[in-house]
């Protein structure tokens, strides 16, 4: 049954290839590179004229007072991160290692380097495919999930004998032991279970992953041609391993291809907006895959054996070994392949909590990238490479702090009800502003169409209230180990849950509200300030722009809409206002009322006979549901009155 279900897919698949149906979408999504590669140009020029106009217009005014300058400050370093001395790097450097926070100059410098990406032929003649050893890390995660993932992996449509699943346990876990040896016995002959018997470290999946090569090459048959990692909680479709080698077959200079993760288990309604955090790194990601440079994710991913044994294995000196492995590929010559399609649905953060403590790791993977690139351990590897990595982490530290200072600032100065921008020249700075918000909309819906994806501007900064998390691990990372001799944070593993998890989502099958452990546990504290700085911030300035229409000689609608504008109407200040008064009720409103707890059984298709469970279709389908544009609509909308308006009265 399960051999079927795997062939028809892989059938369909072939056919949507053969008979050229998927090529029409690829011809579309070639033909918005294009434009998107003058849409990037076009919004970074604007974005330069109205800052510098900004600055100009500042200089020469007579009266700009503190609250200018810090407002003028904070549009400068937000738009910093779109600076021409990372497009330099980036076509000229290893585009792997741009940051994704250049969503205006990297599908610039990336564009120039594209050639035109095709699905390749899925290879249909057993004997035509390679052995493949399928290595899944665990370490003390629910043993549900671990079989689970995998029975899927044992019954694959590949030729059983061709591939070996191998179970690599660091928590020696001696009823896994026992359960993974029953079911090879009675079912799953091509399944086996490995420990190394060690304390587990901070780095301890890589060295996991190189302890599975070297087990692999002592069983009989030695070591496969091909290397594939799962993650635990990651369950393959039928048809995965099939797809995905014949990305690497169907290119001689690939050393790897990898999927994107899909989640079967969002929360319902997305409070978190996980969905928009995803699909910006999927964007990324996928224009990276148009200079065959995208980094690996981390699960799903099949590399050349041979590849692994010139770079000496899995790198060890990151928490973030996926992304270092493919950028050390990439250095060494190799090309580095994305899989767009659904073939791997795994298990999001599914708390609050876990949500937080999973974007901490990533930011810490990323410092940890920077360091081990900065050491001497990282000398042989081209200067180039080193340098962009290095980048990159500070590029990402320098965000956070952008914007959680951002944040924290802005709606404190908007308070004040003082006009945040001189009055000389408002006519031809508005239209600016106008205009740049037009080019910037123009390149974030190009950027979107790659993804078959709705994600306005606001959707793509929608875990922006995460900055002060990944700030306050960059701090740790920075400070405290050079300081007070403290060392980074340890995470445990994902499947296990810290004890504030456990509580929140107990509080959510009691249907009650999180707000200690939102608010004090996880300090969501300062996005409560936040928010009620932003409401105040509003009332604020309605309440100034009324004073000093009162005091004005000019019509009252007149000089209402000009005090307005020159406080929190201004159009790049009411849409950071927006971005971060919505960024920080998402914390609030998870407290105040947090999504039903779903049983992860309720989410699956359960096949009787062989216990093998695959995520529900309708699953699925929402996963691929568009985002709400409404705050995109509200604000395209205000831009459009105001501008008719500002013609027309001022």
């Amino acid at each position: 049954m399960v051999g079927q279900r795997g062939r028809k897919i892989t059938e369909h698949s072939v056919r949507a290839r053969e008979d050229g149906s998927s090529e029409p979408k690829q011809r579309t999504r070639r033909r918005y590179l294009k434009w998107l590669q003058l849409s990037a140009a076009l919004s970074m020029l604007t974005s330069i004229v109205y800052l510098s106009c900004r600055v100009k217009f500042a200089l020469a005014a007579q009266h700009a007072g503190l609250v200018v300058w810090a407002v003028l400050f904070i549009e400068l370093a937000i738009a910093g991160k779109y600076s021409l001395g990372v497009l330099v790097v980036s076509l000229f450097i290893s585009p792997i290692l741009v940051p994704r926070l250049f969503s205006q100059l990297f599908p610039l410098a990336i564009t120039s380097k594209a050639e035109g990406k095709r699905l390749p032929q899925v290879i249909e003649e057993d004997g035509e495919l390679p052995r493949v050893d399928v290595f899944i890390p665990c370490c003390g995660e629910d043993i549900d999930i671990v079989l689970d993932t995998a029975k899927a992996a044992c019954v694959l449509d590949y030729p059983r004998s061709l591939f070996r699943v191998i179970i690599l346990d660091d928590s020696a876990s001696t009823q896994l032991a026992e359960i993974i040896t029953q079911l090879r016995n009675k079912r799953f002959s091509n399944l086996y279970y490995a420990a190394r018997g060690v304390q587990v470290v901070t780095h301890s999946k890589a060295a996991n992953l190189n302890f599975g090569l070297q087990y692999a090459n002592d069983l009989q048959g030695g070591k496969a041609e091909l290397v594939s990692v799962l993650d635990v909680d990651m369950i393959p479709e039928p048809q995965w391993l099939r797809i995905v080698v014949s990305y690497l077959l169907n290119n001689p200079q690939a050393a790897l291809a990898c999927p994107f993760q899909r989640s079967y288990n969002i929360m319902p309604s997305d409070p978190l907006g996980m969905t928009y955090d995803i699909k910006s790194i999927e964007s990324f990601i996928n224009l990276q895959d148009f200079a065959n440079d995208s980094f690996c994710t981390g699960s799903g991913f099949v590399v050349r054996h041979s590849a692994l044994d010139q770079i000496k294995g899995f790198p060890e000196e990151s928490l973030s070994e996926d992304v270092l492995t493919s950028l050390i590929l990439c250095a060494c010559g190799w090309q580095t392949l994305y899989v767009p399609e659904p073939v791997q649905w795994g298990l999001a953060a599914d708390t609050f909590c876990g949500w937080l403590k999973q974007r901490q790791r990533w930011a810490a993977g990323i410092l940890s990238i920077a360091q081990f690139l900065c050491s001497p351990r990282a000398h042989g590897l081209p200067l180039a490479a080193r340098f962009s990595g290095a980048l990159w982490g500070i590029v990402d530290s320098s965000a956070s702090f952008i914007w959680t200072s951002s944040m924290i600032s802005l709606p404190l100065l908007i308070l004040t009800g003082e006009p945040l921008l001189p009055s000389n020249h408002l006519r031809l700075l508005f239209r600016m502003a106008v205009l740049d918000f037009c080019a910037q909309s123009t390149c974030q819906a190009l950027l979107c169409s790659l993804l078959d994806f709705r994600m306005s501007m606001i959707g793509a900064n929608a875990a922006i209230w995460t900055a002060p998390y990944r700030l306050a691990i960059a701090v740790r990372f920075y400070i405290y180990p050079k300081l007070l001799g403290r060392p980074l944070p340890r995470f445990t593993p994902t499947g296990i849950p810290a004890s504030s998890g456990r509580s929140e989502n107990e509080a959510r099958r009691r249907g009650d509200s999180c707000m200690k452990i939102v608010l004090w546990d996880c300090g969501a504290w300062i996005h409560l300030l936040c928010f009620v700085a932003c409401v105040g911030g509003l009332a604020s300035s309605i309440t100034a722009a009324l004073r000093d229409s009162s005091n004005s000689a000019s019509a009252p609608f007149q000089s209402i809409l000009q005090a307005l504008v020159v406080r929190i109407a201004w159009p790049p200040v009411l849409f950071l206002w927006i971005m971060f008064a919505k960024n920080a009720s998402v914390p609030l409103a998870y407290a105040i009322s947090p999504p039903a707890f779903v049983e992860r059984e309720e989410l699956l298709d359960r096949e009787e006979d062989t216990g093998v469970a695959y995520p529900k279709q309708s699953v699925k389908d929402s996963h691929m549901e568009k985002a709400s544009q409404a705050f995109w609509k509200v604000l395209a909308g205000y831009h459009l009155v105001a501008a008719l308006l500002f013609e027309v009265f001022l």
